[in-house]
């Protein structure tokens, strides 16, 4: 328990981070993409947060279990602390829980040790562009090692699939950067085969937004997304969905 974390804060409730489930969501601090649509940019900076003590999070974690069921790892970017991340996913399995890692896949070395130990029960990634280096660049908002990223995240799907874990694999839609046709098209060839659904999310400009331009744009609509899933089923993605703001989810067929 002398592990510390730097987290962001924790949603003791929530039943719409992992559907069918009632989580706590725990938000890690820091994150190594800066992706202009990004709603939590003020947990990118590595010292964002506060540090946590593995015990303070267990006391967290056992006020509510009488009505979770589950626990969500997000950020920020979960994977970034490697030991503190081990030692808080088997503090939940120690409490009996249900634990899904929401992740942006870039360090597979974590992940495949999370998955050696049988820590997580369900990956969400967030497949933030085409699996290549061009479109990570204009996505991530990053441009040094985007070829060693892109490489990880294909090693993180293969991964998961080797271990058999599900996987839910996340597209924020955000106006110019990731809404056509095409951009979503591609995706889907190149996760097909690899994931068990497919969420389409509709950008938020609510929340701390990192792009003052796109805080000040209007999210993409529901008739939006729906064109956009069809076009993720065309090219022979199944079980795809839609997450709007005010209808929640929507399966697209």
């Amino acid at each position: 328990m002398g592990f510390k974390l730097r987290l962001g804060g924790v949603t003791d409730i929530s039943t719409v981070d992992w559907y069918g489930n009632v989580s706590s969501v725990v938000f890690f601090a820091g994150c190594n993409f800066r992706c202009p649509y990004c709603q939590n940019s003020g947990l990118i900076p590595a010292e964002s947060g506060q540090e946590v003590s593995l015990e303070q999070l267990k006391e967290r974690i056992k006020s509510g279990l009488s009505i979770i069921d589950a626990i969500v790892f997000t950020g920020g970017e979960p994977l970034l602390q490697p030991e503190g991340l081990i030692e808080a996913a088997k503090l939940v399995k120690d409490c009996g829980l249900k634990l899904m890692l929401d992740t942006n896949g870039s360090v597979p070395t974590v992940v495949e040790q999370l998955l050696d130990l049988r820590l997580i029960d369900r990956v969400a990634l967030d497949v933030k562009a085409p699996l290549t280096v061009e479109d990570h660049v204009k996505v991530i908002g990053l441009q040094n090692q985007v070829e060693d990223i892109v490489e990880n995240i294909g090693r993180t799907l293969e991964l998961c699939n080797r271990y058999g874990v599900e996987i839910e694999a996340r597209t924020t839609v955000a106006p110019t950067v990731s809404d056509t046709p095409d951009f979503i098209r591609r995706i889907a060839s190149d996760i097909k085969g690899k994931c068990n659904v497919y969420y389409l999310q509709q950008f938020d400009n609510t929340g701390n937004v990192l792009s003052p331009s796109l805080k000040s744009m209007a999210p993409p609509s529901r008739e939006k997304l729906i064109k956009l899933a069809h076009a993720a089923t065309e090219e022979g993605l199944r079980n795809v969905y839609i997450k709007t703001r005010n209808m929640g989810l929507e399966k697209i067929e």
